[in-house]
C-alpha cells in the first residue's frame, strides 16, 4: 500500500478568516490518495477536539482542508515527524 503526505491547514472558524489557525504536514497509508487524506483529516479532528493538541487549540474543532499532497516512499517516512503544528494568531 503507497504512503502519502498532506500539509494541511486549519482554521478557527470563531475568529475571522486567516486570523487564527495552525499548519502541519501528515502522513497515512492507504490504497488511494483520497483515502489517505480522510485517515489524515479525521485523525487530526481526533486531535483537537479531544486528544493532544485538544488544550493547545482550546476552540471548536478546526476547519481542516488539504493545502498539498503527494505520494512519498517508505524511506521518506523518517524525513519528517509525523507530529507537530505550526500555530498563527494574532
Amino acid at each position: 500500500m503507497p504512503f502519502y503526505r498532506f500539509m494541511v491547514h486549519g482554521r478557527d472558524l470563531r475568529h475571522g478568516d486567516g486570523v487564527r489557525g495552525f499548519f502541519t504536514t501528515r502522513h497515512a497509508y492507504a490504497p488511494t490518495q483520497e483515502q489517505a487524506a480522510q485517515k489524515v483529516l479525521s485523525r487530526l479532528m481526533r486531535e483537537f477536539t479531544i486528544g493532544v493538541s485538544a488544550s493547545i487549540w482550546d476552540s471548536e474543532a478546526p476547519a481542516l482542508s488539504i493545502e498539498e499532497g503527494r505520494r512519498i516512499g517508505i524511506h521518506q517516512l523518517r524525513s519528517a515527524p509525523n507530529k507537530g503544528s505550526t500555530f498563527y494568531e494574532p
